[in-house]
């Protein structure tokens, strides 16, 4: 660095002003280039601009970079103690030169106030000119701007040591900075201001592999969770590191509590896995019985190993019941003597379906929730020349982005962190030979679509980790409650898909369209009813009379819950009466409420104080918010700005 008197920078800056003449030896190379940007963007070197932004736009870009505060506030107030007393402030920046905290003594608050290096004030180096927080911005590097190095006069009087902040991926998100008067300039400024700034993407770098890790944890346990059979795992020495709420309930035990216990205290029998350490054999759908809750079950175990091989430890699978067979077909529940109705609407949907079930071609099922889209699809693959292949359902709602996939196309062995040994089979390959229904497709991410686009395009799949395809022979049957033209529309769909998914399409009618199948809905649903409550039931005249007049948001899994409710209601009586019926309340209207029309005497509203409303409730909604009040009300964040001026509304 070069060590220049004051005269002498003073100099060379009032020469280049006067005749374009700029010494390279009296003056530091970066000093240089950025005098000449300024020249060149015309900035007056007598005087300053101003940027600054008003109390809005400064709570927007605090809001934003909130995070940054935090984790920069405690370094800031440890590089302040060290200059406490010394005329000094500490200043941390955002990315594009607004000051977002200020921390110094009073005496150089009040003066550098007055060329706005305060919170809100723009020091970008198209403002201000060569600046130590402008220019470290421009050259991406810590800069040191010393007295008569900064372009603009009114600034000569400041010394200034700015660091660029980096996050994890190398993008610049602010700038930490040590101003103060120049007569007290100190040649380690610069070196404490870059230490703190190395401290605190340190800092960035460490929460950002700790929220890493936690999701891989959360992701972990949301598989854990979503599995169909208990799941234990245990250390060396037998203790139970891991239990799923699937495997609590086999075990008879809250997973919070069996876990860090020994796995035999808590079957109450000595565990197989405890062998399976000794002996390295693992085993498949071996018979556990555990006598003290009166059951047997059935286990499949493996060792986990680290990564350099050693055993840590051991996972099984439990299963209630018959042991798993491989390759046991997954047999449907319903046929098309399940569908229940005689109404012209359901007739209809009925011998659509009995037509496809004769084709090989994709189908798609529409329709509210609750009205059998999912017995529609059974009884397709019943009456289908497939009807003796599985029938596989996946509800693509149900499961987070994460894990669709793999769910879908399965996995290879060490394919990511935490797999099965010898990977897993995903929902297309268990299908093979059959059908799979794809519940809820109208969630189903978009990334997961043009992967579903090549299966029914190619017939082939790969697992996750795989390095070739294989052929699979299914039948795709998809259903949704959403309107699947709208979503194309919306960009939430992909158009080829839809139209490869659109071939036959079936709409379920709402129950309320086929009000007419009440009663034989009634009675086949009362029969089951009567078989799970070891009772007779039958409805009573008025009891109906109550089912006709309501809406039937849910269909018909709202009614069969209410008919269970009415039966627990009737205690020991066999037929169900209205004071037995409790119907439930509509979550939101079915069917909208027309807008009601101004009387001739009614004032009509100036478009103004409808706008001024608008943009009062947006405001009030988000809380001040510009950006989300924006984003409601389809304007540009200037165009509120302008607005809430305008208006004179508060925020």
């Amino acid at each position: 660095m070069h060590k220049l008197s004051n005269p002498a920078t003073e100099m060379v800056w009032s020469q280049y002003l006067e005749t374009d003449h700029l010494d390279l030896q009296l003056v530091k190379k970066e000093v240089a280039t950025s005098w000449r940007r300024c020249r060149a963007l015309g900035i007056d070197p007598l005087n300053q601009e101003r940027a600054d932004a008003g109390q809005l736009e400064l709570r927007e870009r605090l809001q934003l970079r909130k995070h940054l505060v935090k984790v920069a506030h405690p370094f800031m107030a440890d590089l302040y103690s060290f200059v406490q007393g010394s005329g000094f402030q500490v200043i941390l920046a955002d990315e594009e030169g607004y000051l977002l905290e200020v921390i110094g003594d009073p005496g150089i608050l009040a003066q550098t106030r007055q060329v706005q290096l305060s919170p809100g004030g723009n020091w970008n180096e198209e403002i201000k000119g060569t600046n130590a927080i402008g220019t470290a911005i421009v050259e991406k590097r810590p800069v040191q701007i010393h007295a008569w190095e900064h372009w603009c006069q009114p600034h000569h009087f400041l010394t200034c040591s700015a660091a660029p902040i980096f996050d994890p991926e190398g993008c610049l998100i602010g700038v930490l900075d040590i101003t103060g008067d120049f007569r007290h300039a100190n040649a380690h400024t610069l070196g404490m201001v870059v230490a703190a700034v190395n401290a605190i993407e340190n800092q960035l770098r460490l929460q950002k592999t700790t929220a890493k890790l936690y999701l891989a944890y959360r992701y972990s346990s949301t598989l854990l969770e979503s599995m169909s059979e208990g799941l234990v795992s245990i250390d060396t020495g037998g203790i139970i590191t891991e239990l799923n709420t699937t495997g609590g309930r086999i075990l008879g035990i809250h997973p919070n509590s069996a876990k860090g216990r020994h796995i035999n205290d808590v079957l109450r029998t000595p565990a197989p896995m405890l062998q399976l350490l000794t002996h390295g054999n693992e085993y498949r759908d071996r018979e556990i019985s555990l006598a003290k809750l009166g059951k047997t079950i059935y286990s499949s175990a493996s060792l986990l190993h680290d990564d350099g091989g050693r055993v840590i430890g051991a996972v099984a699978v439990l299963r209630e019941g018959r042991p798993a067979i491989q390759g046991k077909p997954l047999l449907p529940r319903y046929s098309f003597a399940d569908l229940i109705g005689a109404s012209p609407a359901i007739l209809e949907a009925r011998q659509w379906a009995e037509r496809a079930a004769a084709m090989p071609s994709t189908v798609l099922l529409t329709g509210e929730s609750g009205t059998g889209k999912e017995l529609f699809a059974q009884a397709i693959h019943s009456a289908s020349p497939r009807c003796r292949g599985p029938f596989v359902a996946l509800n693509c709602a149900a499961l987070p982005e994460s894990l669709i996939e793999s769910e879908l196309f399965g996995y290879e062995e060490g394919a990511f962190t935490g797999t099965k040994k010898g990977g897993q089979a995903g929902k297309f390959e268990q299908a093979h030979g059959g059908t799979i229904l794809l519940d809820e497709i109208g969630d189903m991410p978009l990334g997961v679509q043009a992967k579903l686009l090549r299966v029914i395009q190619e017939k082939k799949i790969a697992r996750l980790g795989a390095a070739r395809e294989m052929p699979v022979d299914l039948r795709i049957i998809a259903a949704t409650h959403k309107d699947l033209a709208a979503e194309v529309r919306a960009g939430r769909f992909r158009e080829d898909l839809y139209y490869r998914l659109n071939v036959v399409a079936i709409r379920i009618p709402a129950l309320r369209e086929r009000k007419d199948d009440l009663p034989l809905l009634v009675c086949k649903l009362l029969e089951r009813i009567a078989v799970k409550l070891s009772r007779e039931l039958q409805a009573g005249e008025d009891f109906l009379d109550g089912l006709a007049a309501h809406h039937w948001p849910g269909n018909v899994r709202e009614l069969e819950n209410v008919l269970e409710r009415a039966a627990l209601r009737a205690g020991a009586g066999n037929v169900l009466t209205s004071a037995h019926l409790l119907l439930d309340s509509p979550v939101v209207d079915t069917e909208p409420t027309p807008p009601t029309q101004p009387t001739a005497g009614e004032p009509i509203r100036s478009l103004k104080e409808v706008e001024k409303e608008a943009i009062a409730r947006a405001l009030a909604k988000h809380g001040g918010n510009i950006s989300q009040a924006a984003t409601d009300l389809a304007i540009g964040r200037n165009t509120l700005y302008r607005k809430i001026k305008e208006y004179g509304l508060s925020v």
